[in-house]
């Protein structure tokens, strides 16, 4: 923990919540400006996907190797440096000629990303101290949900009256500002110099990555399991190489000998596969099965997003008093209880009843995101922090794909495919909502044993 003034923690702590803000506020606002971008560039909707999922790829496959070149570079360094590779990015997607030029773009602000999602929480981590931990990863976790929450809202605004390149323009003064920040308040630098840098350990891993996330972002695809599969493989080959190296790319021996880290990290991949793609499921049964405009159903999805921003911070504080474990596995079976919930929904369900899931599922997220994002942090050696970082995130992105996996399995079964829902085909989607949700739910079950069984909290990591 370093010592500076609270002036200047607070203004470190603004800096990377801008950076956790704006993430998944341009990510969302783009979902809006997807009609808008395939109409200027005869872009079919099925390759739209790729706006999201190139993004997510490169963000993914990234992270390790980043945590690395982020230890050598420096946390404040390394954080500047994703920022404006993130705006620069954002500002030549405003000339962008045409759509392959702009997937292009969209690949190199998942590499900035990257960098700016592993030295937030890292430098937080170093900053406070360990019982002030809680509360600002709670508030860093809580503007990812509120970026969430108003991308649509902007976007829609922006691309209705502005056009959709203007959502890209927004971005670029309020990355400006982010990385300005850091650089004025941070004085310290942060590294952990390595002797070597794992050049097949980085390829195995971005391999893996690559071949299970783009396997289950593709489910219904045919081969695409089988790709999924062989990302698995190659995971676990790449954990028993990793094991071997002197300095390994991740230090994956975090899993075999930290239960604690290994069973927290464990459960955040559980948690995002038993939540995510409810928000997907109910935003379809809102404006299919429900006859409900778009307004009307970003509304009701609102509680769940409004309710993580607004609690989120709370839990984190909490989680600085009390083990996160309690908090934790009180949360993922809120998330459980919800998501059952909706395996309830049927061709005339009350739009009060998806409410009240919303409600259980956003408050489930809220006391979870923080406080297991803090057990993991806290659960590991400073040396460690990037690496632990990083491994949050890839976590999350791992449940969020996963969880659309299962409902994509579902919708193809049972319906078809998306083009094919008319309401001749309400029933038949709604029983795939109703599996999917269920297998989710199973997942959060799973999640919560290893929660409740993942080791008590430690006083202090050792540096």
């Amino acid at each position: 923990m370093t010592e500076m003034s609270i002036q200047e923690r607070r203004m470190i702590l603004f800096a990377t919540s801008m950076g956790s803000f704006l993430n998944p506020m341009i990510a969302t606002m783009v979902i809006l400006a997807l009609p808008a971008i395939g109409l200027e560039f005869g872009v079919s909707a099925r390759d739209l996907g790729w706006m999201s999922t190139a993004f997510i790829l490169a963000t993914a496959i990234l992270l390790v190797p980043a945590s690395r070149l982020v230890d050598r570079i420096g946390y404040k360094k390394s954080y500047i440096i994703g920022a404006l590779i993130v705006g620069i990015s954002c500002l030549f997607s405003i000339f962008a000629p045409d759509y392959a030029t702009l997937i292009l773009l969209r690949i190199v602000a998942g590499v900035g990303s990257a960098f700016v999602m592993i030295t937030g929480l890292a430098i937080l981590t170093r900053v406070y101290p360990a019982n002030k931990r809680g509360m600002v990863i709670g508030v860093n976790t809580a503007m990812v949900y509120v970026g969430a929450s108003l991308g649509p809202i902007i976007g829609g605004f922006l691309t209705e009256y502005a056009g959709w390149r203007s959502l890209f323009l927004l971005m670029i003064p309020l990355l400006l500002i982010s990385a300005l920040l850091m650089a004025a308040f941070l004085r310290q630098e942060f590294k952990n110099p390595w002797k070597s840098f794992d050049i097949k350990g980085t390829i195995l891993y971005a391999a893996a990555i690559f071949c299970t996330m783009y396997g289950l972002s593709t489910i219904t695809d045919q081969g695409s399991l089988l790709l999924a599969l062989a990302g698995v493989v190659l995971i676990v080959i790449f954990m028993w190489y990793e094991r071997k190296v002197a300095e390994p790319v991740l230090h994956v021996d975090l899993f075999f000998k930290n239960k604690r880290f290994a069973r927290s990290s464990y459960t955040a991949l559980l948690n995002y596969g038993c939540t995510y793609g409810s928000v997907y499921m109910v935003s379809l049964y809102l404006q299919s099965v429900g006859a409900l405009s778009a307004v009307e159903a970003g509304f009701i999805i609102f509680f769940q997003p409004l309710i993580q921003a607004v609690m989120t911070p709370i839990a984190g504080k909490l989680s600085d008093r009390f083990d996160p474990r309690y908090l934790v596995t009180f949360g993922m079976a809120l998330s459980a209880i919800g998501v059952i919930l909706l395996a309830g929904l049927g061709l005339t369900s009350a739009v009060s009843y998806i409410a009240v899931t919303q409600v259980f599922i956003g408050l489930g997220s809220a006391l979870f995101s923080a406080p297991n994002t803090n057990a993991i942090m806290s659960a590991v050696p400073q040396k460690e922090y990037s690496s632990a970082s990083s491994i949050v995130a890839v976590m999350r992105q791992l449940g969020m794909i996963l969880s659309m996996a299962v409902c994509m399995a579902a919708i193809s079964v049972f319906v078809g495919g998306l083009d094919m829902l008319g309401p001749d085909m309400y029933p038949q989607f709604v029983q795939a909502l109703q599996i999917s949700m269920i297998v989710c739910s199973g997942l959060a079950v799973i999640g919560i044993i290893f929660s409740w069984f993942r080791g008590n909290a430690p006083a202090e990591a050792a540096v």
